[in-house]
């Protein structure tokens, strides 16, 4: 065996029931990705020492920082991932299907862990990030493609073992939704079907603290309490007419509800759904530019927020498949 091979990387994830410890088996998933770069690294802590000459002095050890980013396709089996996103998760069983709600918490689940299997080495290595939380999640939604998303993780610590902490990881496979599957409506109340969106991207920010260090012995983060999350975006429209761009200049609440769908739609294998509410948001005026012969477009950035909506939530995302749960 020679060097490792990106294509031949295996993720599998599991939910924690103790922060930082790698769980058991009850439920491990393979994760489909398209890069990763979470891992583990200590700052060198240089010398101010004076010592009669110009030479360093030997550095010291400093914290361990494990954190990185996890791109992905989005498909219904990532709704671990949007899980440990939000927080608030409940799962409520239906006909060959089941309805996954999820929504910003008041704090976020205790904990995930991610094993990378290095099974092309001539002894395989696993490496596994545990007590990982979501610091944020970006999503990207256009008329042609995939849904590129990013979650950006912050963790307590990182084991590198000769076997798999996990005992047959379910693949739930691929099956992606793409901008074919995409409808976006707009508006307060109830909200109609935007036809000139031409592109949407939002973000999720989790805030979380990574600073809770303590006088232990491991170097490692004792915590990683959630702060006040944040829900921001861009809204990117065919300038047609006012309509939008006046919604900005006059300060007027309003609503996006981006909606994939796989097949029926009905939840049950094939068929699967997602619906991705922001009740509450505010657009920042911004004028359309002509910066060229080219068709002239309307950039709408935009911060959501939680008032009164009936979600009670500034994020709220709805999947509809056949697992009972993430």
């Amino acid at each position: 065996m020679g060097q490792q091979q990106g294509a031949n990387v295996k993720l599998v994830c599991q939910s924690e029931t103790t922060f930082g410890q790698v769980p058991g088996t009850s439920d491990p998933l393979y994760i489909t990705f398209v890069s990763e770069s979470i891992r583990q690294s200590r700052n060198l802590v240089s010398s101010k020492s004076i010592r009669q000459d110009r030479n360093p002095n030997m550095p010291v050890r400093g914290n361990l920082d494990v954190a990185g980013d996890l791109t992905f396709e989005l498909a219904w089996a990532h709704g671990r991932i949007l899980r440990h996103a939000l927080g608030n998760y409940t799962a409520v069983s239906g006909s060959s299907m089941f309805t996954h709600t999820m929504s910003i918490g008041t704090s976020l689940p205790i904990g995930l862990t991610i094993e990378k299997q290095f099974a092309d080495l001539a002894t395989a290595q696993y490496f596994q990030y545990s007590g990982l939380k979501v610091n944020s999640l970006k999503m990207a939604f256009s008329p042609e493609g995939f849904i590129e998303c990013t979650a950006s993780f912050m963790g307590k610590k990182e084991t590198v073992a000769a076997s798999s902490a996990f005992t047959l990881p379910t693949d739930l496979g691929h099956q992606p939704w793409d901008g074919v599957s995409i409808v976006i409506q707009e508006g307060a109340g109830t909200p109609t079907t935007l036809a000139v969106c031409s592109k949407i991207d939002f973000s999720l920010e989790n805030n979380l603290d990574g600073s809770s260090y303590v006088i232990d012995s491991t170097s490692q983060r004792h915590s990683i309490p959630a702060g006040t999350a944040k829900v921001s975006g861009n809204l990117t429209a065919l300038f047609e007419d006012v309509v939008l761009y006046n919604k900005a200049v006059n300060y007027t609440e309003s609503q996006i509800v981006i909606t994939l769908t796989r097949g029926t739609g009905a939840g049950t294998t094939g068929n699967e759904k997602l619906t991705i509410t922001i009740p509450e948001l505010v657009y920042k005026p911004q004028a359309p530019v002509t910066p060229g012969p080219q068709g002239v477009v309307v950039d709408l950035p935009f911060e959501a927020y939680y008032d009164n909506a009936s979600q009670a939530t500034a994020l709220q995302m709805v999947l509809l498949c056949n697992r009972s749960y993430f």
